[in-house]
C-alpha cells in the first residue's frame, strides 16, 4: 500500500486516511470535550500535545505489531476531521485487531462511526485477511456498547469493576468479530 502503509478508503460520506497537520485544531477540539474524554484515557489535550499526536501519526507506518495507528475520518465533502479510529495489531499475532473509536461531539448520532467502522472491517477482512477485532468498552459508555453491537461484534467477556480509570473502578466489556462471523454488512 501507499501512504506509509495505510491507503485512503472513501464512503458515501467520509474519507478514512492518514492524519494531516491541517487536522490538530479539529483534534484538539474533540479530544479536549469533556463529554468526549469522558470515556477515554486522557482528560484533555493542549495544543502542543494534539501537534505533537499529528506529526507523530503522520510519520507513523501503518499496521506494526504492537503499535497504535490512528486513522484520521474526515467529512468527504470538505476534508473537516470529524473522528478517529485507532487500529492496534497485537504483537503475538498480526490477525488478531484492537480497535477503539473516537468522534466529535457533533458528529455523534448521525451513523458516521457506523458508517467509517463498516468500510474499515471490510478493509481488515477482506484486503488485510486479519482474523479476528476486539474492542475493550467501558460498560456505561452505551453508545460505544451499541456502535459495535450494530456492527456485529459480539459481547465476548464482562470484567467487574476491573479497570481503575478517573479515579473509579469501571467495568469493562470486550466485544469482537471473527471474519467468518462477519456478513459484509452491518445490520
Amino acid at each position: 500500500m501507499s501512504d506509509g502503509g495505510f491507503a485512503p478508503i472513501g464512503t458515501d460520506r467520509l474519507v478514512l486516511r492518514r492524519f494531516a497537520a491541517r487536522d490538530a485544531g479539529a483534534f484538539r477540539a474533540y479530544r479536549d470535550d469533556p463529554e468526549v474524554a469522558r470515556w477515554q484515557g486522557w482528560d484533555g489535550c493542549s495544543r502542543d500535545e494534539a501537534d505533537s499526536f499529528v506529526a507523530g501519526m503522520e510519520a507513523a507506518v501503518y499496521g506494526l505489531p504492537g503499535q497504535w495507528f490512528q486513522i484520521a475520518v474526515a467529512d468527504r465533502a470538505d476534508d473537516k476531521l470529524l473522528g478517529d479510529i485507532g487500529i492496534h495489531i497485537l504483537t503475538g499475532d498480526p490477525r488478531l485487531v484492537e480497535l477503539g473509536v473516537t468522534f466529535a461531539g457533533d458528529a455523534q448520532g448521525r451513523g458516521l462511526a457506523t458508517e467509517a467502522l463498516d468500510a474499515l472491517i471490510r478493509r481488515l477482512f477482506v484486503e488485510e485477511t486479519r482474523h479476528r477485532l476486539q474492542a475493550s468498552i467501558d460498560l456505561r459508555n452505551t453508545r460505544s456498547v451499541a456502535l459495535f453491537e450494530r456492527l456485529g461484534f459480539r459481547r465476548e467477556a464482562h470484567f467487574r469493576r476491573s479497570v481503575w480509570a478517573k479515579g473509579e473502578w469501571c467495568d469493562d466489556v470486550v466485544y469482537a468479530l471473527l471474519a467468518e462471523e462477519w456478513s459484509g454488512h452491518h445490520g
